[in-house]
């Protein structure tokens, strides 16, 4: 008996301890499995984005000289002091705004109280006429045309500082070398679209800007070798299309000359896909055409001469100088190809109505098509004349807008 008790005891014993191990054994692989620090997963790109695909398109506005006589002035004077424009654009406003980019060539400088007010010879307007643009809709100004030095040095770093307040693109002129080789771009709707902006001359004033300095604070289209520097790095820069915005041409000829014909070409070739034209204050026509390029035909488009936007000018220079156009210019890019179009153009015909109000001049830019049928006597005769004169100039291979 005590002989077979020991025996089971042993037995029992032995299991318990085998039992034992076993746990420990299962307990440690738990706490070993448990411990092991587990492997991150790989990290995993995020997918790329679908490259666009289609044709993407940007609307551009552009309109001829913006000038600033002293009976303009004086009719934007303020009762209490100040000056505001605003109403002379009023009636353009909303055509000007619906464009993806306004631009205008801007040919008065930006004075001060101090300094004063003149209009031609030297003009000096005040900055108001800045807040009215860009209270229209504008976004764009050039400054590259015959009367940026008219104030001096000073009248092309204030210009430049008044215009970046107001928060416009511009080009042109320029304060210090870096900024003239600076390639304005202008990006939208997944187009990019350069400026570049050039005049023939000052009017003899580059004598008020010290000799170093006048490189680099007008750009003159004289010298083609500097145009094609400049192309050539807004390519670089990734330009789809390099837009030439050119002070030229006899003033009030109602066509361009060879001397334009010739320098449209030279910057067509240097690789400029659209030209506006300054400076005769009339209109002159404008064309379709293409250029050369990597051995394809690309479209590309003139227009020697916007006219007058906005003026005193009348009939004692010559009967046109007071209407201009509003030019509406389709630019469409294939998003698979990446070649670029020129689509839709047409424009809006333009007149200056300026009337007497409180003992002075009054000015507006009337749509013309719009205002023929709402005045009477000479405003009418005058709209009806202006309708005539532009769509005839024009020519039927453009939409005239109603």
């Amino acid at each position: 008996m005590g002989r077979r008790y020991r025996q089971i005891t042993a037995i029992m014993l032995a299991v318990c301890l085998s039992a034992a191990t076993v746990g420990c054994q299962a307990t440690g692989l738990l706490e070993r499995f448990r411990l092991a620090p587990s492997k991150p997963a790989p990290p995993t790109q995020p997918p790329e984005p679908p490259k666009p695909k289609g044709k993407a398109h940007v609307s551009i506005a552009v309109v001829g000289d913006i000038i600033m006589h002293m009976p303009q002035i004086e009719a934007a004077r303020l009762p209490g002091g100040g000056y505001d424009f605003k109403d002379v654009f009023r009636e353009v406003k909303p055509i000007i705004e619906k464009a993806d980019i306004a631009m205008c060539n801007f040919e008065t400088t930006i004075s001060t109280p101090q300094r004063g007010y003149t209009g031609y010879p030297c003009f000096k307007s005040p900055e108001a006429i800045l807040e009215a643009l860009k209270d229209t809709g504008f976004d764009v100004a050039t400054t590259a045309n015959n009367h940026p030095f008219d104030s001096g040095e000073f009248g092309v770093t204030n210009t430049c500082d008044k215009l970046d307040q107001y928060g416009f693109l511009h080009t042109g002129t320029a304060r210090t070398p870096e900024e003239r080789d600076k390639v304005l771009m202008v990006s939208k709707n997944g187009i990019n679209l350069a400026i570049v902006a050039y005049t023939y001359g000052t009017n003899g004033m580059e004598g008020a800007i010290k000799q170093d300095r006048r490189p680099y604070m007008i750009n003159l289209w004289l010298d083609m070798e500097v145009v094609k520097r400049d192309i050539a790095r807004a390519r670089k820069a990734g330009a789809d299309v390099v837009i030439a915005c050119v002070h030229w041409g006899p003033e009030y000829v109602r066509k361009p000359d060879e001397v334009q014909k010739k320098t449209a070409a030279q910057f067509l070739e240097a690789g400029a896909d659209i030209i506006f034209g300054s400076h005769p204050h009339v209109l002159q026509p404008m064309e379709r055409t293409t250029v050369s390029r990597t051995g394809k035909d690309q479209d590309a488009f003139v227009i020697y001469s916007l006219g007058n936007f906005i003026s005193n000018q009348r009939n004692e220079t010559t009967r046109y100088t007071d209407s201009g156009v509003i030019l509406n210019l389709e630019v469409i890019k294939n998003l698979d190809s990446g070649e670029i179009s020129v689509g839709h153009i047409s424009y809006v015909p333009t007149w200056v109505d300026r009337y007497t109000s409180g003992g002075k001049f009054r000015y507006r830019i009337l749509p013309v098509g719009r205002f023929i049928d709402q005045t009477t006597g000479y405003q009418k005769q005058r709209l009806q004349a202006v309708w005539k004169e532009t769509t005839g100039l024009m020519g039927e291979k453009f939409e005239a807008i109603r």
